[in-house]
């Protein structure tokens, strides 16, 4: 039988924060829910498959995602598509390594070619040598698979399932709640920064774990005693943003008085809450941190049920963010988010482990700090099958 939660397993999730326990061990240590996940969390939603702010007309860049071989294509007129990479005739993969093309891509294996719109182009000796096609085969039925995508804030977004509202009201709630901060439309100005291109880390642990830490403010002092300085605890805040994402924001934040940056910062930024930030997981696999000065975003990329990727970047204010007066400033913002995301590494590597002893049952959350990491657990149990009677069903996934 594949894996599933227990009818039990899903009522005491479902609790109320104070009688809740946690998603149970097998889900971060079992390596069979890796394509259960693969086919009900990331194929229902968006999800972020990496970044393509870089990538110039002509870009093919071949990618692995749970397993399955995709491949990012920018075409001539800079627009960024995703298929499945491998060609339709003998399912052969057809890109290895990210290059620049000559408006074709070509499998290695018998020649067939295909168009930057995933068009098939040519299948030479295909009815025999010299002989180009045969009649009854239709090329406009065998281009390659497309996958819904779309692109936001330099970042490649998949539909892998097909079944997600337009991306446009998949963030729609997340800009309305920022255009508080930086006003409406104020995210366009956010440029990334040559210093963050190609930040990874690489995390031994399940990626649910990195979300669940992210979400939440409790672990600042013990984990992060600097960060906690400049951004203390006690002055943060829960977010709970229904069925896209959750975090904490902080009133407090004042690492540019401290470290004496002085980014150029969002012209609309409301006076009165200049300290104001916030740190927001959009569900399932982006974290990012909005702050009067800059923001960051991290991909996180499953690589195996105790394996994450990380993937950073840092986005300043504007085109005069990026002159060369301000790369101290930018590197500084940068080094210190790399320095507080490492040091999440500890914390994050010791529940994986803590995941394989049978004496912990899924764990208790604080009812006042953990509201966002409860929030998040629910989420992923309402998109995981259930068993009943020996069976299993799908769980109904919110829309």
């Amino acid at each position: 039988m594949s894996v599933a939660l227990s009818q039990s397993e899903r009522a005491s999730i479902d609790q109320s924060i104070e009688n809740a326990s946690g998603l149970p061990n097998d889900c971060y240590t079992n390596s069979d829910w890796v394509q259960v996940e693969r086919d009900t969390v990331f194929s229902n939603t968006w999800t972020c498959i990496g970044y393509g702010y870089d990538l110039v007309p002509g870009t093919i860049r071949p990618m692995e995602f749970l397993g399955l071989p995709l491949l990012i294509v920018c075409d001539e007129f800079e627009h960024v598509q995703v298929f499945h990479n491998v060609c339709r005739h003998r399912g052969h993969r057809l890109v290895e390594c990210a290059k620049e093309v000559n408006g074709f891509i070509q499998c290695p294996y018998h020649g067939w070619s295909y168009g930057l719109d995933g068009s098939l182009k040519r299948t030479p000796h295909f009815g025999g040598f010299g002989v180009h096609n045969y009649d009854g085969f239709d090329q406009s039925k065998n281009g390659l698979w497309r996958i819904p995508c779309a692109t936001w804030l330099g970042m490649v977004f998949i539909n892998l399932g097909g079944v997600a509202p337009d991306f446009a009201c998949h963030i729609q709630p997340l800009e309305h709640r920022w255009s508080e901060f930086t006003g409406i439309g104020g995210l366009s100005s956010l440029r990334p920064t040559s210093e963050g291109t190609s930040v990874e880390i690489e995390v031994n642990a399940n990626w649910k774990l990195i979300v669940e830490n992210y979400c939440e403010s409790y672990h600042l002092p013990f984990v992060h005693p600097g960060l906690n300085e400049y951004s203390p605890v006690k002055d943060h805040y829960n977010i709970v943003a229904g069925e896209w994402g959750g975090g904490q924001g902080t009133r407090n934040y004042s690492f540019p008085e401290r470290a004496g940056t002085k980014l150029p910062k969002h012209s609309n930024w409301p006076s009165g809450k200049k300290r104001f930030a916030e740190y927001i997981a959009l569900y399932p696999n982006v974290l990012l941190g909005l702050h009067v000065d800059h923001l960051f975003s991290v991909i996180l990329h499953p690589l195996a049920h105790d394996r994450t990727l990380e993937r950073i970047q840092i986005y300043c204010v504007g085109d005069e963010s990026s002159e060369s007066c301000y790369v101290t400033c930018r590197q500084l913002v940068l080094d210190e988010w790399r320095k507080v995301l490492s040091e999440d590494i500890v914390p994050i590597e010791g529940m994986q482990r803590g995941r394989n002893s049978y004496a912990f049952d899924g764990g208790v959350f604080s009812p006042k700090l953990e509201i966002s990491t409860h929030h998040f657990h629910r989420w992923i149990a309402a998109r995981y099958p259930v068993e009943i009677k020996g069976s299993e069903v799908r769980a109904k996934v919110a829309s």
